[in-house]
């Protein structure tokens, strides 16, 4: 209920504006809340030395899928600043007017012509009949391809890691990955660890599904 409030409030303010402009006023929102959230004391780990600006370079670089940091997000975020992370990656990969249009067809509410055209100026898409099941396929095809990633990733995280963080560091690469993002969660050593051929389960499994793909002249 509140988001639709706040939602309506959004569009009503940026309801005059061109549709470029209203792209990165969203972006540019986003940004300053998710700033916000990530600064909050009780998303921080005990080892963080993070400042409000640290926070903001890492909002900026998540929404805008750089891959750069000031502080690493394991040294800097317990589970639930790291949750604030994937979302913030994941409205970066997608845009936020995504995430705006497909709440709008889940709650069968009609887009105003404002809402599509900025939707489709984000996506550079011109055809106005499909866009609701064009949208659709964008999320049906994201949330299948990153679950896909993290359950070919926690056959080599849950062994070493357990259940509980096994699983959460695979959701997050593969969310990391599929955005094209290029952050993680390990620390400032990255996935160096990992470099020596350790995860090659899931570099297997994809070697496999390349390789018959290719027999059967899927790709």
């Amino acid at each position: 209920m509140l988001f639709k409030l706040f939602v309506k409030k959004i569009e009503r303010a940026l309801g005059e504006l061109p549709p470029a402009r209203r792209i990165f006023l969203s972006f540019a929102g986003v940004i300053f809340i998710g700033s916000l959230l990530l600064s909050l004391p009780f998303v921080q780990a005990n080892s963080s030395q993070a400042t409000y600006f640290d926070h903001l370079f890492t909002t900026v670089s998540m929404v805008c899928v750089t891959g750069l940091f000031t502080q690493p997000v394991a040294m800097t975020y317990n589970v639930w600043g790291q949750l604030i992370c994937m979302l913030l990656i994941q409205i970066g990969g997608l845009g936020l007017m995504t995430f705006i249009g497909v709440f709008y067809i889940q709650g069968k509410q009609k887009l105003s012509l404002r809402s599509r055209e900025t939707i489709q100026e984000s996506f550079s898409y011109g055809e106005t009949r499909s866009l609701k099941a064009f949208m659709r396929s964008i999320f049906l095809t994201t949330f299948l391809v990153e679950g896909l990633g993290a359950f070919l990733l926690s056959f080599r995280f849950i062994p070493e890691f357990g259940w509980g963080r096994g699983i959460f560091t695979s959701i997050f690469l593969a969310i990391s990955a599929f955005c094209n993002a290029g952050f993680d969660n390990f620390g400032s050593s990255s996935l160096v660890a990992f470099s020596d051929g350790s995860l090659d389960q899931s570099g297997h499994c994809w070697f496999d599904y390349h390789r018959w793909s290719g027999i059967y002249g899927l790709v």
